[in-house]
């Protein structure tokens, strides 16, 4: 059984999403491909973005909050999903967007889990309020895709 705090998850989604927007920042220089180059900086900014999100959400959120225990704490192991981005084909635009939503995926799952599992509505609420930063930011990121597409 593994016990995390509340603070322990955000944390931890926030410096995923840290690494995340590092990787794809170093991913940029390794491209050859222009639309490669524009979706992994944008894919950069979209991931900092979210780890700006957490960091205000844990900021704003109660300290007595952030501090409650979760007795079922969800698998943190986000190593699978940063494999898939570094051995994405950098020139295959839809490869790199498909592998950057499989790591949204994974952090829904988390929070969703979260939910599942919270014994006081407070905690099912923190669940949903990540979660929708998390959706919001995928909706933005699935759009843009597309835009790029075009270009």
């Amino acid at each position: 059984m593994t016990y995390k705090t509340v603070k322990d998850i955000v944390d931890y989604a926030r410096k995923l999403h840290e690494a995340l927007s590092h990787q794809y920042e170093e991913l940029e220089q390794l491209t050859t491909s222009e639309r490669a180059q524009l979706m992994l900086s944008y894919l950069n900014r979209h991931e900092q973005r979210l780890a700006d999100a957490l960091q205000d959400y844990e900021q704003g959120a109660g300290h007595g909050l952030l501090e409650t225990w979760l007795q079922y704490a969800p698998n943190l192991d986000a190593g699978p999903q940063m494999e898939k981005i570094r051995d994405v084909d950098l020139n295959d635009v839809e490869a790199v967007v498909a592998a950057a939503l499989a790591v949204d995926e994974h952090l829904l799952r988390v929070f969703r889990e979260i939910e599942e599992q919270a014994d006081i509505e407070a905690l099912r609420e923190v669940a949903r309020s990540l979660q929708q930063i998390e959706r919001n930011e995928e909706h933005l990121l699935a759009r843009d895709a597309l835009r790029l597409s075009d270009f």
